[in-house]
């Protein structure tokens, strides 16, 4: 049984639903300085309908790292100390993605990063910084403080969808997201958008288990499938799909690597802005 009480989730769900009642579901009306405003993807289901079921799933996602905390991990011992250890080296796959090392520091962006970053925070051969996202960046910070836990990076709120309202375009080197996105409301939304904030020549990688909603039975937070056709990146659930290497060819190279539970992909921008 996690630690975290019935009277606790229900507080939690009013004040996720209260804040994410602002939270736009299609980029008309999301600008900022930097960013213009530009007509979103249409998604495989309702954004009004995959919101609410997303954030109807939030309360289990804080009890699972809630426990996560309280147990240094869990039947996840290891994860949990490659993500708290200050000194664990970037990981090789991730190092591959990036440009030569020199005296500029190397952006990188984790997107849906949960409360600490799984991303080593070190390399040998450049200067690195990362920055962490999340929506539940706030919830998080709670967690952590009831258990006395200081992350080697704090991650910070926002949510995928809006992160142009947050970040520049051409700010990061590297957009990193692992194992998140297929638990987004948006996720089509949250790759434009990263590539936004790609650098020219940069890659935004997408690293997840193959078609994750239909191995959970659409439980929770799983409501979209990430998965290969004929070498495109394929993202679909029970309404609709979209064939994201057709949809972004004009803004980048994409690959799509996948195996029999895994699929990566990764997109070089080619074209700026």
């Amino acid at each position: 049984m996690l630690d975290i009480s019935r009277k606790v989730l229900t507080r939690v769900r009013r004040g996720l639903y209260a804040a994410l009642a602002d939270i736009p579901t299609s980029a008309h009306g999301v600008t900022n300085s930097a960013v213009p405003a530009q007509a979103s993807t249409p998604q495989a289901s309702e954004p009004q309908n995959a919101k609410a079921l997303w954030t109807e799933a939030l309360p289990t996602e804080i009890a699972f790292w809630d426990n996560w905390f309280k147990t240094h991990g869990g039947e996840w011992p290891e994860d949990y100390k490659v993500r708290m250890d200050p000194d664990t080296p970037l990981q090789s796959f991730v190092e591959a993605y990036l440009p030569p090392g020199g005296e500029d520091i190397i952006e990188i962006l984790d997107v849906g990063a949960g409360p600490v970053t799984k991303l080593g925070k070190r390399s040998a051969n450049r200067k690195i910084r990362i920055t962490a996202v999340d929506p539940l960046a706030d919830a998080y910070d709670r967690v952590m403080a009831k258990y006395g836990v200081t992350p080697p990076v704090r991650t910070t709120w926002c949510h995928g969808e809006i992160l142009t309202t947050r970040f520049a375009p051409e700010t990061f080197d590297l957009v990193w997201a692992q194992n998140s996105l297929d638990h987004s409301y948006e996720p089509v939304r949250i790759i434009e958008q990263a590539l936004t904030l790609t650098k020219t020549g940069g890659y935004l990688v997408l690293a997840h288990a193959r078609n994750e909603a239909v191995n959970e039975n659409y439980q929770g937070l799983h409501q979209w499938n990430f998965d290969g056709e004929d070498g495109d990146f394929i993202i679909w659930n029970r309404q609709s799909r979209v064939n994201v290497s057709k949809l972004l060819q004009a803004r980048a190279e994409i690959r799509a690597r996948v195996d029999a539970t895994f699929i990566e992909v990764s997109f070089r921008k080619t074209v700026r802005g």
